[in-house]
């Protein structure tokens, strides 16, 4: 199982997660104004353009999934900004503020 880099860096964003550059592009997840704690970062070497099993199994743990299958489908677009943060909520991650 692997993905494109690109498709990470162009997803990500629209599910809820904020992107910060640096020597690495960093993703930190917001909801309502706050981040919430799970994030993850795109290397930029040209040895890093597709991201395989070693790598997805990282970014799994920092996105707080349970298999490398959800970070694809998060990053393909299956899985939507809401499923991730009921996702996130279920595992207690986060609430709503109105909670």
């Amino acid at each position: 199982m692997q993905i494109d880099r690109d498709d990470i860096e162009r997803n990500l964003p629209k599910k809820g997660f904020v992107a910060e550059e640096g020597d690495h592009r960093y993703f930190y997840h917001e909801f309502q104004g706050r981040r919430t704690g799970p994030f993850t970062f795109t290397s930029r070497g040209s040895q890093f353009k597709t991201y395989g099993s070693p790598l997805l199994s990282q970014m799994k743990k920092q996105l707080r999934l349970e298999t490398a299958k959800q970070v694809v489908d998060l990053c393909k677009c299956p899985i939507s900004a809401e499923e991730y943060n009921e996702i996130l909520k279920t595992k207690g991650v986060f609430q709503d503020k109105e909670e």
